[in-house]
């Protein structure tokens, strides 16, 4: 099977700004509070539509802390 290529987030350094789910053209992203395992109260960015990203970079562009990467996404069938 065929990776698809979607963002992956290091919440680590993450400022919540939201800038990555900004610059989505497809609004494939959201802020969400499923962040870092659900156990934190901010909200981060989170991929919610896995078909619908183009694998654009955009999200990865936008990010100012570099929390935003591409990476492969093998779907479970």
């Amino acid at each position: 099977m065929k990776p698809k290529i979607v963002p992956s987030f290091h919440y680590k350094n993450c400022i919540n700004c939201g800038m990555c789910v900004q610059a989505c053209p497809v609004s494939a992203l959201e802020m969400s509070h499923k962040g870092k395992n659900g156990k934190y109260r901010n909200m981060f960015p989170e991929l919610v539509d896995y078909d619908g990203c183009i694998a654009c970079k955009q999200c990865v562009s936008a990010c100012p802390m570099e929390c935003v990467a591409m990476a492969s996404y093998y779907e479970d069938k």
